[in-house]
């Protein structure tokens, strides 16, 4: 298990135990450094989605058993292969514009960082019809051998409330 995976899990699991409590926070150097990194690397991907470049986009998602990714409240992926099948299976010529707003990157440690952010995401098939929908976005991206990967997320559209 990777020293990231460990974390993850320590995470996502233990904090309100107290796990890693006695971690020093990241120099602000280094903390920025991871900011501005993974906001490229979102760019990236964002523009692979725009240019329906599903393979590449797929190479985004993490290898780690410890995957998942929820969308709704649902776990949709277990693993990256799930994610790259269901990219596989979009009609040719599909592609998926995505804006997002109000993005907030927290580097939490070496090669580790959230991404909170709304987005708005518009797909057009190849015959130019289109819809669109917007929401909200959380993942845990990891700095892995190539770079950049989500490790696990949630997105999630509004539901109406009643009133």
């Amino acid at each position: 298990m990777t020293n990231v995976t460990k974390f993850c899990l320590c995470l996502t699991i233990g904090v309100g135990l107290g796990c890693g409590a006695d971690a020093a926070p990241l120099p602000e150097a280094h903390a920025a450094a991871i900011r501005d990194s993974v906001a490229a690397a979102m760019q990236e991907f964002r523009d692979l989605g725009t240019a329906a470049d599903w393979e590449a986009a797929g190479d985004f998602y993490s290898e780690s058993p410890n995957f998942r990714f929820y969308e709704n409240g649902v776990l949709q992926y277990r693993s990256a292969a799930d994610v790259r099948a269901a990219l596989g299976a979009f009609p040719p010529g599909m592609r998926i514009e995505t804006e997002y707003r109000d993005t907030d990157v927290v580097a939490l440690a070496p090669g580790l960082a959230q991404v909170r952010a709304r987005f708005e995401s518009t797909i057009t098939g190849a015959d130019g019809s289109s819809f669109g929908f917007d929401g909200a976005v959380t993942m845990i991206w990891a700095h892995e051998t190539g770079g950049w990967r989500i490790l696990s997320g949630h997105s999630s559209a509004p539901v109406p409330r009643g009133g």
